[in-house]
């Protein structure tokens, strides 16, 4: 009886240390912890991020040197830690921030951080809401910074999403004080170097057609300014400008640039920065790609068959319009890259051959970079310093994914073939 009495006891109490050790390893479960508790994220020798899906939900940077490394985390107290939870975002802040988000994608955000560059320091945004993407497909322009090192983005509010400007007196606890209207839901915007936003809003309640308003960086709101032309920008210059367009004959098309200013007085003012003109049939005013160089911004239509570049501010002050296929041979473009002085299309000719090409925007003389689909499919790429890029592809002789780098003389340099990472995400942080 006692025997039995006791191996009763024994099993008993297994039982209760195996519930125990579960429910302990359950409650424990690092999903979100470490991420709540995070100090610092190793990326102080990093040019690039990238995010590159089925690899451990690893963030990963490509280092001056231009090696491949996994990111490593630790905690307030200098402890590593494992993140668990899937990296979903990155964008680059300005010279001394950058942004990192984690969830299930780069709307459905349960962490972020904003990450101090020169010492890897990290800081929740729990307290003032994540960044969402631009709305504009080929925009990747979706945090601002004015001239006195303000944060701006795009966060889910109440209702609806908003402008927002972080918070920063508290680097502890990051909050935000929303710049958006309370009766607007933003969908697009750009901030100036003031602190003034331009945004595309609709009412949150209603049926009511979207508006183009202003809002200054002394608090006031302002609209018909754009003419409800939805195409306006930020120039190099960290100045608003707007585009309208107006048809002439079938075959000569009209284009305004005009620029955005906010006088002392706080009202916006625009005024005539450049005008050019669209010869052709079917013309189709679609700005698309923002390539912003050193000194130069230019729009590039996307897709097939549509074959314009807009250069639409540069040194001399003069807008100016290319035809891609007389100047190029191109008939469409599927990406395209700036790096300081040059950019890049990726596109396909008249016989629907696709291959990469490098504009100097300066006399548009081009070299075409031995690139071509029956070598690469391109993933994604990235500008770097010195008029280089560095590029994720699929090496279609032996199936490997590969990072490789462009010089600016043309030259080609395989970074790495080893890992095997096909990426989702590539930023420039250097």
């Amino acid at each position: 009886m006692t025997r039995a009495f006791s191996r009763v006891l024994i099993v008993l109490l297994t039982t209760l240390l195996i519930a125990g050790v579960v429910t302990a390893l359950t409650s424990c479960t690092p999903f979100l912890s470490p991420l709540l508790t995070l100090g610092k994220m190793h990326i102080i020798d990093a040019t690039h991020l990238f995010i590159a899906p089925g690899s451990g939900n690893n963030l990963f940077k490509i280092t001056e040197a231009g090696y491949i490394q996994e990111v490593t985390y630790e905690d307030r107290d200098g402890n590593i830690v494992p993140i668990v939870a899937e990296p979903v975002a990155i964008y680059d802040v300005n010279p001394e921030y950058v942004i990192v988000c984690y969830g299930v994608n780069a709307t459905d955000i349960s962490a972020g951080y904003l990450v101090r560059k020169t010492d890897g320091a990290v800081f929740s945004l729990k307290n003032a809401g994540f960044p969402l993407p631009s709305e504009r497909y080929y925009s990747n322009e979706s945090v601002f910074t004015d001239s006195n090192g303000n944060i701006y983005y795009l966060a889910q509010g109440v209702g609806g999403v908003e402008i927002i400007k972080l918070n920063t007196k508290n680097m502890d606890s990051i909050t935000k004080i929303r710049y958006s209207p309370s009766g607007d839901a933003v969908s697009y915007f750009v901030v100036d170097k003031d602190g003034s936003a331009a945004y595309i809003g609709s009412p949150k309640e209603g049926d009511s057609p979207d508006f183009i308003r202003i809002r200054t960086a002394m608090g006031s709101l302002h609209g018909g300014l754009f003419d409800d032309s939805p195409d306006f920008w930020l120039g190099v210059d960290g100045v608003i400008y707007c585009a309208s367009f107006e048809p002439g004959d079938e075959l000569l098309h009209y284009c305004t640039i005009r620029k955005v200013s906010v006088k002392a007085t706080g009202i916006p003012t625009k005024s005539e920065y450049s005008t050019f003109n669209i010869s052709g049939e079917d013309v189709e005013y679609t700005l698309g790609y923002k390539l912003e160089l050193q000194d130069r911004v230019i729009f590039v239509q996307p897709g097939d068959y549509l074959a314009y570049i807009y250069e639409v501010y540069n040194p001399t002050n003069s807008a100016r319009c290319l035809n891609m296929t007389a100047c190029f041979g191109l008939s469409g473009v599927y990406s395209a890259l700036a790096t300081d002085n040059f950019y890049y299309l990726h596109g396909s000719n008249s016989s629907s051959n696709s291959f990469f090409i490098k504009v100097d925007p300066t006399d548009d003389s081009y070299t075409v970079l031995s690139l071509s689909t029956d070598e690469y499919y391109i993933y994604t790429w990235a500008p770097s310093a010195a008029d280089e890029f560095i590029f994720n592809a699929l090496r279609v002789s032996d199936g490997v994914n590969v990072v490789g780098k462009f010089d600016v003389s043309g030259n080609l340099t395989i970074l790495d073939e080893e890992s095997d990472l096909e990426m989702v995400v590539l930023e420039r942080i250097q």
